[in-house]
This record gives structure tokens, C-alpha cells and sequence, in this order.
């Protein structure tokens, strides 16, 4: 039995982080949502443990960064351990560039629990537990989503978008032929997740031991993560027998007692879907790819893909961009998620020696390195991670090139002072949508009223940004200039306020996703 067809604006099918994010993003733009979960809530137990400065900045974007910064143990690094347990490269990045610390350890289940309070503020965002994806169809119009509640009923939603959040085993994924592809990489690993942990290290430690190669994470409120790879042929069943635990732990904890709240046996993948959509079927987060957790990114990276697609969506939805603005969703994220895939691989191999030359061989690396102050600096600072850069999308190419331009990046974020005087993040003068940003203008008459008026189809902020505040090397070749800021913080294009020409072709380019001028 069906019931009747409820209509909504976008079905997301998912409620993890990602399909979480996407939620409140949307109902932040007012769009009608309905939000489905198989499960009878969101996860109790830990997962993701890491999350990254451009996340938080997404969390600050959706008006709770303040509940979960609170909940972290902010801007922890990383240390690599001799088989013999000394140091021998440690990574502690100090760089607020977005306004938040590079890497924090928080609790999954305390970040879902607040972005499903986060929900409660948005009368239009529905939110179905115990619903369980069966099947879509769509046309040129419409997605058509069957579901079935708890009672065993059928039900059946129609929507304008679907978002598949239904993570590494995506059922959307299979529903409209997708495909993982990518690297043949593949390891079991034993992931233990401990609490009342004594260990007082702020940082993550890699055991660098061809023998049995172990990671440990720190946790926000004495909790603690222990990696054990398992090799090839060994028993999985094993590992999870409280002896065997024992005796991984004892090298590194001794005789000290831990509590063990979760214990299973996991396979590392680093996988990417041939295809992002379908349609008006789009993948969102782990159902379009898989990271292996070495870089700490596979939360992270779903967060980015719920920024990239929701204002995408809600516009199409307004009526203010054309579908084919949805295009850009793969073209913009594919390569950087394949990107972090490759790093997370390669300190990967770093973490994971596969035998005695090996684990020798990169101790005697990194300590030669270490007396180069540039590599040292660039090791340090966590400076290998790929910065998110698009080249094609939804952006006007400006004459800078390369790692100085500002244009297909995220904007950074400094400490700017407001009006009224208070020092606040920039990101809250933008607000969420999009903003035309005056950089260190020579006068104070702000945005010309021609320029606001060209871009008014985009309903801006209008921001000036003194040259006090304006400090920041990334800004320097732009003072005088206006950015266009895009609701994900890339900027969009780059532009004098008197250069009409700039303006015309910029115009051009971004007008031809709009249905409002087509």
C-alpha cells in the first residue's frame, strides 16, 4: 500500500554529517526539505574524529559554531614514532586562515546532535527517522522517491532535488548506475575507541613499525582512538577478542586501564564515483567518495561537497540560476576530493611502513629534512594539504595566477572590526549568501551603487574592508578592488569598481547560469 504523494523542494536521503549540513544549509535558504534517515536516530557511537578548520568555518556559516568549538580539543598535531617509540617528525600547524585552527578532535555524535538542533529553527526542514529508501524514478521535472515507514506502509515524495547522503554504501549511488572508482587501495585496520584515558599527549601519534603498525588519536574529554592494522590472512574475529586488545595495547599504555566503548575491524578505502548525478540526482559526501582516514579528511570532505551543493540547489530553486548552474557541483569538487584521497594515501605511507628499509628509510628522511628550515616550515604547518582551488565552475578567471590569485579559492577569514567596534570574524558581516567585498578602498564612499546594481540579482551583502583589516598577503594585490564572494566563501570573480568593461564580462559569464537574464 502507498499512501498519498507529499510534495517538498529537496528529499535527502542521509541523516549523517553530510546529510545533516545539507539540511540545515537549505533551511537556511528557505527551502522546503524533507530530510530521511533508515536508523532511529542519528549515530550514538563514535566515527569521524577529526574536523578541519573549512568545517568549522561551515558550522560558523550555519549559526552553531560556538555549541560545537566548544565540544573540541582545538588544533592538535600530529607526532611519528620510531619502532623503538621516539619522535622523529611531528606536524603542529599554528595557521588561523580561516579563522579556525587546522584540525580539532570533537565527538561525531555531539556534531550530529547539534546540527539536528539546528533543524528545529527551520519550520520547513522535516526530518523522518525509521524511513527507509526503496527506489526513485525522475523526469525532466521531478525526482519520485519511494520510502517505507515504520509501520511497513509505502510512502512516496516528490521533490524538484535528491541528495544521496547515504554514505559509503550508497543505495542512491546504485540507483542511478554509479560506480566507485579510483585506487586499488585497500587495508583493514582494528579502531578502538576509548574513554577515562590518563594519556595527557594533545597530539595524534604514529608507531611507525613495519611489526604491527598502530595510531592513536587524542579526544575532547579524556577519550582517546587506537588504530591496529591488520594484515592479510590475519583473522578479523581475532582482533576483536579482549586478549588480543590487551596485548596490542599493553607496548604503548603498559598495565593501565582503558575502557573500550567500541571495537570493530574496518577496511580503508580511497575510492571516487565515475559519476556525481543523475539528473536531479546528485551524490553528496561519502556515497561520491571514500578517504582513507590517515588525513583526517572523509568528514571533512563531505561538508565541503553540502556547502558546494546547497546554494547551488536553493538558487536553482528561486528561480535565480538556470539547472545547468548544477554542472559546476562535480566540475568544482571532483578533483579536490581526489586530491585529499592522494594525501591521505601518501601519509598514509608515511604511517604504515611496509617493512624495516622502509620504516628506516623515512626515519633518516624527515630527520635530514628537518634541518632544512623551508621543508621544515612546509612539514610543520601542514602545508601539503591540497588548498581547495577551482578553475573551472562558477568563477571569472582574473589576471593573477597561480597561488596568487583569490579567485576559485576559499576567501580567507581574519578578525575584523565592525561598526559598531566589536572584532568579530569576517564571515559575519558577509552572512550566508553572497557578498560583494570592497578591499581597502582609498575612500570611504564604498560600492559604487552601478556595481551593486549590476550584481543585485544575486542579492549581496555589501561589505568594505578596511586596509587596517585588510592586511592579510592574500588581499594585498586586490586593495582597491571588489571581490565577489560566493555562500561557500569561494570568490567568484575579482574586479576594479570602475572598470566597466571588468564588470560587462564578468557579468557575461556568471549570467549565463542565471535564468533571471537568460
Amino acid at each position: 500500500m502507498v499512501s498519498n504523494l507529499i510534495e517538498t523542494e529537496v528529499i535527502i536521503i542521509g541523516a549523517g554529517p553530510t546529510g545533516l549540513a545539507t539540511a540545515n544549509y537549505l533551511g537556511l535558504f528557505g527551502i522546503q526539505v524533507i530530510l530521511v534517515e533508515r536508523n532511529n536516530s542519528t549515530v550514538a557511537e563514535p566515527r569521524a574524529v577529526s574536523i578541519d578548520d573549512e568545517s568549522l568555518r561551515s558550522m560558523q556559516t550555519l549559526g552553531i559554531s560556538d555549541q560545537v568549538v566548544g565540544r573540541t580539543l582545538p588544533g592538535y598535531g600530529a607526532r611519528y614514532y620510531t619502532p623503538g617509540q621516539r619522535e622523529f617528525a611531528r606536524i603542529k600547524p599554528t595557521t588561523l586562515e580561516y579563522g579556525h585552527p587546522r584540525r580539532s578532535a570533537f565527538h561525531q555524535p555531539e556534531l550530529e546532535a547539534e546540527l539536528v538542533r539546528g533543524l528545529s529553527r527551520f519550520p520547513n526542514v522535516k526530518l523522518l527517522f525509521q524511513h527507509s529508501f526503496c527506489g526513485l524514478e525522475q523526469d525532466s521535472d521531478k525526482v519520485y522517491v519511494t520510502l517505507i515507514d515504520p509501520s511497513g506502509i509505502y510512502m512516496k515524495i516528490c521533490a524538484a532535488f535528491l541528495a544521496g547522503c547515504d554514505g559509503g554504501r550508497s543505495s542512491v549511488r546504485q540507483a542511478i548506475g554509479a560506480r566507485l572508482t579510483g585506487s586499488s587501495f585497500e587495508e583493514r585496520w582494528l579502531v578502538l575507541d576509548t574513554v577515562n584515558d590518563q594519556d595527557p599527549t594533545p597530539d595524534s601519534v604514529a608507531y611507525c613499525d613495519h611489526r604491527r603498525p598502530a595510531i592513536t588519536l587524542p579526544g575532547f574529554g579524556r577519550t582517546r582512538r587506537w588504530e591496529f592494522l591488520v594484515y592479510p590472512g590475519e583473522d578479523a574475529d581475532q582482533f576483536l577478542q579482549e586478549n588480543t586488545i590487551q596485548n596490542l595495547l599493553r607496548p604503548y599504555i603498559g598495565d593501565r586501564s582503558v575502557e573500550v566503548v567500541r571495537k570493530l575491524v574496518y577496511t580503508f578505502q580511497a575510492r571516487v564515483a565515475d559519476k556525481w548525478s543523475e539528473g536531479r540526482v546528485f551524490l553528496v559526501g561519502d556515497s561520491a567518495h571514500l578517504t582513507p582516514p590517515y588525513a583526517g579528511q572523509g568528514l571533512n570532505s563531505g561538508q565541503r561537497d553540502a556547502a558546494n551543493f546547497a546554494w547551488k540547489v536553493a538558487g536553482v530553486i528561486r528561480d535565480k540560476f538556470s539547472i545547468s548552474l548544477m554542472d559546476t557541483y562535480q566540475r568544482e569538487r571532483r578533483d579536490h576530493a581526489w586530491a585529499l584521497i592522494k594525501m591521505a594515501i601518501q601519509i598514509g605511507w608515511v604511517m604504515v611502513p611496509r617493512n624495516w628499509i622502509h620504516t628506516y628509510g623515512q626515519i633518516a628522511f624527515f630527520k635530514l629534512a628537518g634541518l632544512i628550515p623551508k621543508f621544515r616550515d612546509y612539514i610543520m604547518g601542514l602545508k601539503f594539504k591540497p588548498v581547495p582551488r577551482f578553475r573551472d565552475g562558477f568563477l571569472c578567471p582574473d589576471e593573477f595566477s597561480g597561488k596568487n590569485t583569490l579567485v576559485g579559492k576559499m576567501l580567507p577569514q581574519p578578525i575584523v572590526q565592525s561598526i559598531d567596534g566589536r572584532r568579530i570574524g569576517l564571515d559575519e558581516l558577509l552572512g550566508p549568501g553572497f557578498a560583494l567585498l570592497l578591499v581597502a578602498p582609498e575612500t570611504k564612499d564604498g560600492i559604487p551603487k552601478s556595481v551593486c546594481d549590476n550584481f543585485s540579482w544575486l542579492e549581496p551583502a555589501e561589505v568594505t574592508l578596511s586596509r587596517d583589516d585588510a592586511g592579510h598577503m592574500a588581499f594585498r594585490p586586490y586593495w582597491g578592488k571588489i571581490l565577489l564572494v560566493r555562500p561557500d566563501r569561494y570568490v567568484a570573480a575579482a574586479f576594479d569598481p570602475n572598470a566597466i568593461d571588468s564588470q560587462a564580462r564578468i557579468l557575461a559569464i556568471l549570467s549565463s547560469y542565471s535564468s533571471l537574464r537568460n
